[in-house]
């Protein structure tokens, strides 16, 4: 179905039009940003994640359209800013009040799932230090949370100490609700984006009034996928390159996945498995399952996959160790 990008009553538009992926880190976010990115309707940020409204006020339009360049009247501007949803309390507002007709959209994963890869992941950054467990993380994060342990004393930047709560999903997206028109608001799931990408394309299309035709023949490459490196010195240099030349490859994705695919070859590793106790596991079965309650009773089949989401860490409760499951590889984002 096609749909006029810059026409509104018979007459161009001259109020740009903004879509923001907000939401969650670990959850797919790279991927749908680069598929957006393709669109010709769209132009993306230089860089996935602006972060501009988790910057301290005063916010201002110019500034903000600076960060979408060659962005022509009547494209739809996109950015994808994981953080905008576990600084709900920030963002949702400074959003509101620059672009109150922004759409926003989230993409949320399993909590328990999500906080495991994003503990790999900047593992693999060198954010979180290699030595640290999984167990011994998730106990630094809840005695902080707890204000028990400030960053300073548990070694982690307040960020990374703050990664559960931001799993929280129902807490965190009643600060946009507060803002925002529910028409305004999309909330997706990484499973359906797994299972049918196309299809989970084509919704955001119908959503944000592109024309879904653009994805018919579309390759669906996944994108920021964890892996683990053998030289943490060339992983280092790598981060370097890859944060100097990004805008370049938001522009050439295809050019990133060649180089990232002779880059594995010769420095990459399949992604360590973190582990948890089985006493890791119940504190946080607790920790989510109010809050997924929630969420279901708000969003309904907007995010019917939650239902299970918490069911297949039950049974290993109990066990011994319990290794992440590795059967699907995660979709990205940071």
């Amino acid at each position: 179905m096609s749909y006029p990008s810059s026409a509104v009553g018979g007459r161009e538009s001259t109020n740009p039009k903004y879509l923001i992926l907000a939401g969650t880190e670990k959850s797919g976010t790279t991927s749908v940003y680069q598929y957006l990115a393709a669109h010709p309707d769209v132009v993306a940020s230089a860089r996935k994640e602006t972060d501009y409204f988790r910057s301290p006020p005063p916010h201002a339009r110019a500034a903000y359209e600076t960060l979408f360049p060659g962005a022509a009247p009547g494209l739809l501007r996109m950015e994808a800013s994981p953080g905008y949803l576990a600084e709900s309390h920030l963002a949702a507002h400074a959003i509101a009040t620059l672009i109150p007709d922004a759409k926003l959209l989230f993409i949320l994963r399993n909590p328990i799932d999500r906080l495991l890869s994003s503990f790999e992941f900047h593992k693999s950054r060198f954010l979180i230090p290699r030595e640290l467990s999984f167990d011994a993380y998730v106990t630094l994060c809840m005695r902080f949370e707890h204000r028990e342990i400030a960053p300073a004393e548990a070694g982690l930047g307040e960020w990374f100490l703050r990664v559960p709560d931001a799993g929280r999903y129902a807490k965190h997206l009643q600060d946009y609700e507060a803002h925002f028109s529910r028409e305004q608001l999309k909330v997706m799931t990484l499973d359906r984006l797994q299972r049918d990408a196309r299809n989970f394309m084509r919704a955001i299309c119908k959503w944000a009034e592109l024309d879904d035709d653009f994805y018919n023949g579309f390759d669906f490459v996944r994108a920021n996928v964890t892996f683990s490196p053998r030289r943490a010195w060339l992983q280092r240099a790598g981060l370097r390159v890859n944060d100097a030349l990004e805008p370049f490859f938001n522009r050439h994705p295809a050019a990133k996945q060649r180089l990232l695919r002779w880059y594995k070859r010769i420095n990459g590793k399949p992604a360590e498995k973190p582990h948890m106790s089985p006493a890791t596991t119940r504190l946080l079965l607790d920790y989510y399952g109010g809050d997924i309650d929630a969420l279901i009773e708000h969003f309904a089949e907007d995010v019917a996959e939650a239902r299970g989401w918490l069911a297949k860490y039950q049974p290993l409760a109990e066990s011994t160790r319990v290794y992440m499951d590795r059967g699907r590889q995660p979709e990205d984002g940071k």
